[in-house]
């Protein structure tokens, strides 16, 4: 036995000594005697949650490498979120990725030796001044059972990060990676702290691939484990993949390298990344994996070297979702006066002293390192702090303790108006822009209290909105009635919303409320974040831009509409009869020309006439009426396109009134009273002899 190997065994005989394993009875089996250590309870909560308890107590053999409960709640590990049918696929398959079928015990390990595990991913060992699996210590080994062996890890593994691999191309950068089979979420780095299993997407086989640290078609160093499929020669194709472990010798600075083997013009290299070393409270929330968020928010903001001090602190990390739910964009926080709201909010997240879940008593109130106080309830077992709960309680650092929350906590104090909350979000500059055009901030800075529904950047691209587009008058009465439909004159806090609920907006149009499973709807715009308060009134995030209901036309008073046809360039009914006192409407929209009506003279005139009925400019929208309240046929043309024949006619009752012609009375001859129609007498009975003797001519 080499020195190393003694130290080794030395050093494991020791921990196994001084373990609440060293007691574990071997005639029981793993998850028994995991129950009776004391500190492998989320080990065993888990289990039980994911129904594998039974798997376990199978005959096996069977080897696990059992994370302590302390491994658990460094890893940020929630088994309440979990708790779905998602939630159990993904606890299932980091459970069984701490399984391996079969006895594996301590003598049987070697450096760089790997096995693949019950889950079906690949684990890899390293042996130095101890033995490890993946990126844990064993802290104490060989704990036999009556199904198998325990080992003892201070570390919750992590199944390796799946990579699938494109076709490739003889372009660079040659190959795609991404994280999922469908080929829609893009791999841009490589994480030198995680293990990846690349695989093929669609069964490649013109670009055979694989990776290395040495060189195209070179084995790799010993800083890499490299299992599965494939080698530097042949690469994987089709259905194939590898597994690859970065050492501890393989640093940021080194080069990993992605080629095709079978053409070597193929080649280039990942860009990598490691985790920001940090100690203590922010050590712990980099290594949970689900506050990326809020560290870099720390690191933006300067505060890391705070939470880094003896302390202690008690600290409210909201999650990465959180960060989220609450629209904060940090690559869009720049300014001196931007972090310096943003310092404001992480530092109300932070109390001087450390408090324990058990120390928190319903209606406690504490002043946070920011001056502000945050006040806390608790029910039933739940803790919340302001209106976030508490997911994750307890989790203990060597400067303090860690409380995971759902949601960012926004400081009550020093409140500034609703336009200003907007403006400091990072995720409002579209909805700042928009109000700025609309000449609308000054409404919003106003006394109230106004409710704001606050759609994010993202929200306006999404629905397609350019502002710079908005340049006419009407166009910018659009983009307002837009805006004043997310505004509400009044107070509406998420706990006012009832599934259901109807009011009416400050620009007229009424908007409904739709509460399912505690998710609040406004339309169909959902509010990701609620209750932010503001010196005027509250917002509420949203994730879509609100559209206000088309203005329904009144045309019941229309006793016949025309409009335009599908060519454009003709009225769409042209020969219209109506009665008198009928109403006829011409109403068209958002059409591609302007047009207009003019009365003409007559019927083929091509100009208005003077003084006719005229609906005014041409315009694209139109709604013009007009009352006919006498008989007459009504002449009209659109004046831009009459030359092409854009013409109509209405028949009014019985069309227009032809005028008799005057009857000019003769002179009567005589004065001498009956001589008048006695001459016209004498004239019929003249016509009727002529008339007679005519006819008999004829016979």
């Amino acid at each position: 036995m080499n020195s190393r190997t003694k130290t080794v065994a030395l050093m494991m005989i020791v921990c196994l000594c001084a373990s609440p394993l060293s007691v574990a009875d071997p005639n029981e089996n793993i998850p028994t005697n995991a129950q009776n250590t004391g500190v492998h309870n989320s080990l065993v909560a888990a289990l039980a949650q994911a129904e594998l308890v039974g798997v376990l107590e199978g005959n096996g053999p069977f080897t696990v490498f059992a994370p302590t409960d302390q491994a658990f709640a460094d890893a940020g590990i929630n088994l309440t979120a979990l708790d779905n049918a998602e939630g159990k696929a993904i606890l299932t398959d980091i459970l069984l990725y701490h399984v391996y079928s079969g006895s594996v015990l301590s003598g049987d390990v070697t450096d760089g030796m790997t096995a693949t595990m019950v889950n079906g991913d690949y684990a890899a060992f390293t042996v130095d001044d101890g033995v490890k699996i993946n990126d844990a210590t064993v802290t104490t080994a060989d704990v036999v059972s009556s199904n198998g062996v325990i080992h003892v890890i201070d570390k919750v593994l992590s199944p390796p990060v799946d990579v699938f691999v494109s076709d490739g191309a003889m372009s660079e950068p040659y190959f795609q990676f991404y994280t999922d089979p469908a080929g829609e979420d893009v791999l841009a780095e490589i994480d030198i702290s995680k293990n990846y299993k690349f695989q093929r997407t669609n069964n490649p086989s013109t670009h055979p691939f694989y990776i290395g640290d040495t060189g195209y078609n070179t084995e790799s160093s010993d800083n890499l484990i490299i299992v599965g499929d494939g080698s530097s020669s042949s690469g994987i194709e089709n259905d194939q993949s590898f597994t690859v472990f970065f050492r501890e010798g393989f640093t940021t600075d080194d080069t990993l390298s992605y080629y095709c083997t079978v053409h070597s013009t193929m080649i280039a290299a990942f860009a990598l990344t490691a985790p920001t070393t940090l100690q203590d409270i922010p050590t712990v929330a980099t290594n949970t994996g689900v506050h990326n968020s809020l560290v870099a928010a720390l690191v933006k903001a300067d505060l890391v070297g705070n939470l880094q001090t003896t302390g202690p602190f008690t600290v409210f990390a909201p999650t990465d979702q959180a960060f989220t739910d609450a629209g904060i964009d940090l690559d869009a926080i720049t300014t001196t006066d931007e972090i310096g709201v943003l310092t404001d909010i992480l530092l109300y997240h932070v109390y001087s002293g450390a408090v324990y879940s058990a120390d928190v008593t319903d209606g406690l109130t504490v002043t946070m390192v920011n001056g502000d106080e945050a006040s806390f309830t608790v029910n039933g077992g739940t803790v919340k702090v302001g209106d976030a709960t508490v997911t994750t309680a307890d989790v203990v650092a060597t400067n303090g303790v860690i409380h995971v929350v759902d949601k960012v906590l926004m400081p009550p104090a020093d409140l500034v108006d609703i336009a200003a909350v907007a403006a400091s979000t990072g995720a409002h500059d579209s909805l700042v822009a928009a109000l700025t055009k609309a000449d609308l901030v000054t409404t919003v800075q106003g006394d109230g209290p106004f409710t704001v529904f606050a759609p994010t950047d993202q929200a306006f691209a999404d629905a397609g909105i350019d502002l710079d587009s908005f340049t006419t008058d009407e166009q910018i009465a659009t983009l307002r009635d837009i805006l004043l439909y997310h505004v509400f004159s009044g107070t509406v806090y998420a706990a006012n919303v009832t599934d259901g609920l109807t009011v009416t907006m400050v620009n007229g149009d009424d908007a409904s409320f739709a509460v399912n499973d505690g998710a609040v709807k406004i339309g169909d715009a959902t509010v990701t974040a609620a209750d932010v308060v503001a010196s005027n009134g509250v917002i509420h995030v949203i994730d879509k831009v609100l559209m206000p209901p088309a203005d329904v036309v009144d045309t019941s008073e229309c006793a016949v509409i025309i409009g335009i046809d599908s060519t454009g360039l003709a009225f769409d009914n042209t020969d219209v009869s109506v009665a008198v006192g009928d109403t006829v409407c011409w109403i068209w929209e958002d059409e591609s020309m302007g047009h207009n009506v003019a009365e003409t003279l007559a019927e083929g005139d091509n100009a208005r006439k003077a003084g006719g009925i005229y609906s005014g400019e041409v315009a694209t929208t139109v709604d013009f009426r007009y009352t006919f309240t006498e008989d007459t046929t009504f002449y009209y043309i659109c004046e831009p396109h009459a030359a092409l024949d854009m013409r109509g006619k209405i028949t009014v009752g019985n069309g227009a009134v032809v005028e008799e012609p005057a009857i000019v009375a003769e002179e009567e001859a005589s004065t001498v009273p009956g001589f008048g129609s006695a001459l016209v007498i004498i004239s019929l009975l003249g016509a009727l002899v002529v008339t007679r003797n005519f006819t008999r001519g004829k016979q």
